[in-house]
């Protein structure tokens, strides 16, 4: 099959939804099917067409400032996200026999002909309260021939507002890239992930100081980068966890794996999750988490449905002591990850995804 994915940002730009689509367009050149990449031009130093392990990657417009618009609220540049969806628009329908539309930045779905959206999936990563969005998710689903979703939450919440079937795609992992150390060689808890608000951090910090006030010992370190890095840098180095608190920024793939293999918890407290990726790595590392019962904050339904860890109110107390209830059956649910990541495995879930594609080509 000829398949064309087109999505906002793409390596070396960096993300969770970049990962996502370079990962899939991996799995798809490896069973032989052609892969073409339609994204935005917003990293110096690329080039405006190019092959990348067998994918071919076309970036337009030109935009290095995509996601630092004038006007920090609206989070990318408007001009930016039309010049981007008309460009796609241009796109020979025929040339493809399946498009894969990542959700965002939803112009390029809107304004694609429908000769294109008749054979197009949209890949949904997270739902978002709000008039504005709750218009998209009810209508934008009815304009292609098939969605899917990356969690069984998603799924239930876009079906429900759509009246559209939804199929669901997890986030993948490449189990060989990573690796599950023993109990007795890893210690501290992790949070790897971008720095953003509805991250909710803070509740992290707190609950991490209730930790070391009850006697635990490990470090918290937190990976990432994104827009409220600093403030956060800040609240570490004004508080009294300045010398347990180790923000780390950016980590490369392989720290990341190290990462995994060498911490005990993975904790993520945000407000609103998809099926995070991160969750999939640490599954695959045999590393239990535990996340917050947050309506918008998927990672829970993950965790329960695995069986991976604890999901606990999003109270500091809470937090903690789920933390420290994981550490008890810590040997139970590092083997539950181990076990679910092996459905997450890509060679696994590009069957599914061929077949939602195949569905929905110009064969149909």
């Amino acid at each position: 099959m000829k398949i064309a994915i087109l999505t906002e940002l793409f390596p070396p730009s960096i993300g969770g939804q970049e990962v996502r689509y370079a990962e899939i367009s991996k799995a798809l050149t490896a069973r032989g099917h052609s892969v073409h990449v339609y994204c935005i031009q917003s990293v110096p130093g690329t080039k405006a067409e190019e092959l990348i392990d067998r994918t071919v990657i076309h970036r337009h417009p030109e935009a290095y400032g995509y996601q630092q618009p004038i006007l920090s609220v609206l989070r990318r540049s408007p001009s930016t996200v039309l010049k981007y969806a008309l460009w796609c628009r241009s796109i020979d329908p025929e040339a493809f026999d399946c498009f894969i539309f990542n959700q965002w930045p939803i112009a390029h779905i809107l304004l694609a002909p429908r000769s294109m959206r008749a054979r197009s999936v949209i890949d949904w990563c997270e739902y978002r309260d709000g008039i504005l969005f709750g218009l998209f998710q009810r209508y934008v689903p009815r304009l292609v021939s098939s969605n899917m979703a990356n969690s069984i939450t998603l799924q239930h919440k876009l079906q429900a507002r759509s009246g559209c079937n939804f199929e669901v795609l997890p986030s993948g992992v490449f189990p060989a890239q990573f690796r599950a150390t023993p109990h007795a060689k890893r210690k501290g808890i992790l949070y790897l992930g971008r720095i953003e608000e509805h991250k909710n951090l803070p509740l992290m910090l707190m609950s991490y100081e209730l930790l070391r006030s009850k006697g635990y010992q490990g470090r918290l370190r937190i990976v990432g980068s994104g827009p409220a890095l600093s403030k956060l840098q800040q609240i570490v180095k004004s508080s009294k966890l300045v010398d347990d608190v180790d923000v780390l920024g950016f980590a490369t793939e392989d720290q990341k794996t190290e990462l995994m293999a060498s911490s005990e918890i993975f904790l993520l407290t945000s407000r609103r999750e998809g099926f995070p990726r991160a969750i999939a790595e640490a599954m695959a590392s045999g590393l239990p988490i535990v996340t917050v019962d947050y309506p918008g904050n998927g990672a829970r339904d993950v965790v329960q449905q695995y069986g991976i860890g604890k999901v606990t109110d999003p109270d500091p107390e809470q937090v903690a002591g789920g933390v420290l209830a994981v550490m008890e059956g810590w040997e139970t649910y590092s083997k539950a990850c181990l076990s679910g990541s092996r459905s997450l495995d890509w060679e696994v879930l590009v069957d599914k995804l061929l077949q939602i594609a195949a569905s929905k080509s110009r064969q149909s």
